[in-house]
């Protein structure tokens, strides 16, 4: 008897951590860096969530019942989403040299529903201006609290730059990479090294 108590009690702390480590929602993730004249100004998010978190979303804000977003009822979206990744830069870690950015804010924020699926459109703002010399950025999508567990492709992911802008981009992974050892071992990263022409 002894044992199985032992045993149960084991089993039941072991499980505990799973039970709140699990998603809120899957999500397919691309992104574009987007650059101004003066350099690197923020990251282009699309995100495409799973049909059942897809349904859940837009049963809670869908009022009117015509299966598509407003745009009142898109933001009401933009915070139940994207209020609670505040705290992590909204999910886009930027790495500048040996530090990561801080995330300015949330800009031309877009939800919609397609082919039965939601899909959020947004700018993550940063500020990092361009030089002579060439400035190297590290890009990734990631939750680290795996609240959306997300499918980053940084295969189709990309840049934005105007001709001003001396601009280089590769996918890689984020092996051998310091600052992200916290980052599962399948996730890339956008590499992107830059200058003014």
């Amino acid at each position: 008897m002894f044992r199985f108590l032992y045993a149960t009690l084991i089993g039941w702390v072991l499980l505990t951590p799973l039970a709140y480590a699990h998603s809120e929602g899957f999500a397919n993730v691309f992104v574009k860096a987007v650059f101004s004249q003066d350099g690197f100004v923020g990251v282009e998010n699309h995100w495409t969530f799973d049909e059942e978190f897809s349904e859940s979303k837009l049963a809670m804000v869908d009022k009117n019942f015509d299966g598509k977003i407003s745009q009142e009822e898109g933001e009401v979206l933009m915070h139940d989403i994207l209020d609670n990744l505040e705290s992590r830069n909204y999910c886009n870690y930027v790495l500048s040299g040996t530090k990561f950015l801080k995330e300015e804010g949330i800009k031309e924020f877009k939800a919609e529903m397609v082919n039965g699926r939601l899909v959020l459109n947004f700018v993550v703002a940063f500020s990092e201006p361009s030089r002579q010399d060439y400035s190297m950025l590290v890009v990734v999508v990631d939750d680290l609290s795996n609240s959306v567990q997300m499918t980053s492709n940084m295969e189709i992911s990309g840049v934005v730059a105007p001709p001003e802008l001396d601009v280089e981009y590769f996918s890689d992974s984020l092996s051998g990479l310091t600052l992200f050892r916290a980052f599962r071992s399948d996730v890339r990263g956008l590499f992107i090294r830059y200058r003014s022409r």
